[in-house]
């Protein structure tokens, strides 16, 4: 049953299609096999849950908040494993360590009150901490043993490095002792022995063992009497090594075990926060909203829908609306003309909100239904020996016996594929039938006896798609309360019947049409021109909110780069008196320093001193004009003179016997000058360097890499970055050590952790920034 329902939903409203759409934006895959098996379900309080869950994940990710699930990974096999006493291996002993550190950080961006329901679900998760400590302790994040996991192991690795040491020496001395009986000069391992590929004559001259011939059959690879201790010695010790990892393992495997129940209530909790957060991906990606389903009436409202699957700079949003009296929405028009697309959308955003996702919408009402059917597309079976009108009207059949008042019905050509009246007759006493009934049904129709019956009734909207008639294509924009022409007669001369068939056809129309259709198709003419005027209208008031919004943004603009500038300039005009304050600290001290000395020396030092304010202008609250003979006070000497020059801003004052050009600004009688600030221009690059996001260093050396990690985390701090991803891929494990190690010390780093499955896994590292 369910999976009928499922293909059904597929056939009708490609739900399937959407689904795999919203699913790609899941963090692993418990997710997203979760969206990809969800169906419409009837339970308000379980929709109304999921619903709240996806809305605040909304509300998160438009705060800008960060919830990293790196890490994340279907667990349920070796939980399962564990379950049953079997032992795990190191890699699946590692990926449960890094599903506890997804479920911790999802703790740690969960905790507040922020987000009261997700917070709740997040700190329910047991993180089984002292597991993660027990896995860490013992296995890398390559998924390895640790050479030092125990003091035994630890012991073993250093006696095996110990041996193969001695054994080096010993093969050295070897080839160089008898390099004339050797075919090569070096050492090669069979089955995991060192031996040496010595000449066929010569096989037997060193004891040992033989392991095997040439291809050639001229030379034997032997095995010396000399090495045998010691690749014995090497055999055992990688047998023990193994047996302790199996241990180990085991050992870590029986803690799994013991953890199980909270590790299994953890995958199913970060699953339903994927989930939520997956919803909310999409959700902004594609502007859409939370529906509200409600059970007072059937009404409904959908504003500003727009389907997922069509291109989104092709797509065209429309208002779609029900009150209450109004049971049926009734869509006419051309073929292609885009109301299968409209009941496909609606009847798409129905089935999405009862599986508790959100909506393409600005704003989504819906009721809340308990049960749904569709009749859309070519349904004739061969097998059954059902035509496409019988298995039309089987459906019909089927849809009547079992809706009722809280039925969803959607209805694609009703009465379609038999003699026009006879079908047009059926679908007006079908319509009558559910509309009698309370369902709500969602019908397109070709039929005017099906649209005149819709116009004379209250509990049906007409409404159409609309056509352009002279390029002969969709518009695809929904008009209410208005019923589209067929466009037939229009199509056809643009395929060139011929005119003669077309004003035959013409005539008939006419002659065959009621007075009450033709008055019909006058007003819905009318009233289409009132709705194209209203557009018009609401089209240049959106434009003038657009202006003003772009005016808003463009004072907002200017008012921060005016604070930039005039930032940078205190901070240059800062930098500026600073300077001029050393430098004229040096003077005095000069000046001090020749105290005793001759007079003229002093009034140099005097002018330089002066000098030093030659690119600050001085304003007074009330100038003065000065004259030659004034006589006049020099601000900062004790000197007096009269002006016997003046030349611009600055006069010539002859003081002691010696002439001396001083600023006017420097004389008094004067209020006390104040320093303007200078006009400069503060340099704003015109297009700021991007930083890179991710450093690379695979192929790197561990001296190298970490020395340009180094390097690019200092230059992203002062470029104020928040988050990178530093990519050092998993070979052996010693960069990505080196590396985690590394970023412990940094102090700038606020914390990092494994990239997820689409940002590369185990071969890079997400680094928070402070």
């Amino acid at each position: 049953m369910e999976q009928n329902f499922r293909n059904e939903l597929n056939q009708a409203i490609d739900f399937s299609s959407v689904l795999t759409q919203i699913s790609a934006f899941s963090s692993f895959s418990c997710a997203k096999e979760k969206i990809l098996n969800a169906l419409p379900v009837f339970d308000k309080l379980e929709i109304q849950e999921q619903l709240n869950y996806a809305k605040e994940a909304i509300q998160f990710e438009q705060a800008g908040g960060l919830l990293s699930l790196s890490g994340a990974n279907d667990i349920s096999l070796p939980v399962s494993k564990a379950s049953k006493q079997m032992t795990l291996t190191s890699k699946e002993l590692i990926s449960i360590y890094h599903f506890l550190t997804a479920v911790k950080q999802a703790k740690q961006s969960l905790d507040g009150s922020d987000y009261p329901e997700l917070t709740n679900l997040a700190q329910s998760m047991d993180g089984c901490t002292r597991l993660m400590d027990s896995i860490i302790s013992k296995i890398d994040l390559t998924g390895s043993v640790k050479e030092d996991a125990t003091p035994a192991l630890k012991s073993m690795h250093k006696a095996l490095v110990d041996t193969r040491l001695a054994l080096q020496s010993k093969s050295r001395q070897f080839l160089k002792k008898n390099s004339s009986k050797l075919m090569e000069n070096m050492t090669t391992t069979v089955s995991g022995r060192v031996v040496v590929l010595v000449r066929a004559q010569d096989k037997n001259a060193f004891g040992g063992m033989i392991h095997g011939q040439s291809s050639s059959g001229l030379a034997y690879y032997v095995e010396p009497s000399s090495f045998v201790a010691d690749n014995n010695e090497i055999s055992s010790l990688m047998i023990r090594i193994e047996e302790e990892k199996k241990r180990i393992c085991k050992e870590l495997s029986m803690q799994v075990k013991k953890n199980a129940l909270s590790l299994t209530s953890a995958l199913e909790t970060l699953t339903v926060i994927d989930v939520a957060f997956t919803k909310a991906k999409w959700a902004v990606r594609y502007d859409g909203c939370i529906p509200s389903l409600q059970s007072r009436d059937h009404s409904m409202y959908l504003e500003h829908a727009k389907h997922p699957l069509i291109d989104e700079k092709k797509v065209v949003c429309n208002t779609y609306e029900l009150n209450d009296k109004q049971a049926c929405l009734m869509i006419s028009g051309p073929n292609m003309g885009g109301k299968t697309v409209t009941l496909k959308t609606i009847g798409l955003f129905v089935a999405l909100a009862h599986a508790a996702f959100p909506v393409l919408c600005h704003k989504a009402i819906l009721p809340f239904y308990q049960s749904m059917y569709f009749d859309i597309g070519d349904h004739q079976s061969i097998e059954n020996n059902l035509s496409t009108f019988s298995s039309h009207i089987s459906r019909l059949s089927h849809i009547c016996q079992k809706s009722d008042e809280n039925s969803f019905i959607l209805l694609d050509e009703i009465g379609n594929g038999t003699d026009p009246l006879e079908g047009a007759s059926l679908a007006v006493a079908i319509l009558e039938y559910l509309i009698s009934k309370r369902s709500t049904i969602i019908t397109s129709t070709h039929y005017s006896q099906v649209k005149t019956y819709g116009k004379a009734n209250d509990s049906v909207l007409v409404s159409s798609v609309e056509f352009n008639p002279e390029t002969l294509k969709p518009t695809y924009k929904y008009i209410p309360g208005v019923s589209g022409a067929s466009y037939a007669f229009h199509i056809a001369r643009e395929y060139n019947l011929e005119e003669s068939i077309l004003e035959r056809a013409d005539f008939l129309k006419n002659e065959n049409e009621k007075q009450t259709e033709k008055e019909l198709e006058k007003l819905e003419k009318l009233q289409n021109d009132v709705l194209k005027q209203k557009e018009r209208f609401n089209q240049l008031i959106e434009d003038a909110h657009r202006v003003q919004k772009e005016a808003y943004e463009k004072e907002k603009e200017i008012e921060k780069r005016k604070a930039q500038l005039d930032a940078s300039y205190q901070e240059q005009l800062n930098e500026m008196l600073e300077k001029k304050k050393a430098e004229a600290k040096a003077i005095l001290t000069v000046l001090r320093k020749e105290k005793t000395g001759k007079q003229h020396k002093q009034i140099e030092k005097m002018h330089e001193l002066d000098l030093l304010n030659e690119h600050v202008e001085e304003v007074e609250d009330d100038k003065k004009e000065f004259k030659v003979g004034d006589y006049v006070k020099i601000t900062g000497l004790n000197s007096h003179g009269e002006i016997v020059d003046i030349r611009r801003n600055e006069a010539t004052v002859l003081t002691n016997g010696m002439k001396m050009k001083v600023k006017i600004s420097k004389l008094e009688p004067m209020h006390k000058p104040q320093i303007k600030k200078a006009t400069y221009k503060a340099h704003v690059e015109s297009v700021s360097s991007r930083f890179p996001l991710e450093l690379n260093l695979i192929g790197m050396r561990v001296e190298e890499g970490i020395a340009a990690l180094d390097k690019y985390l200092d230059q992203a701090v002062v470029k104020h970055i928040k988050q990178v991803r530093i990519i050092h891929g998993m070979g052996t494990g010693a960069l990505r050590t080196a590396v985690w190690k590394d970023l412990k010390k940094q102090p700038n780093v606020s914390k990092f952790n494994s990239a997820g499955p689409s940002e590369g896994g185990l071969g890079a590292t997400i680094v928070i920034l402070k």
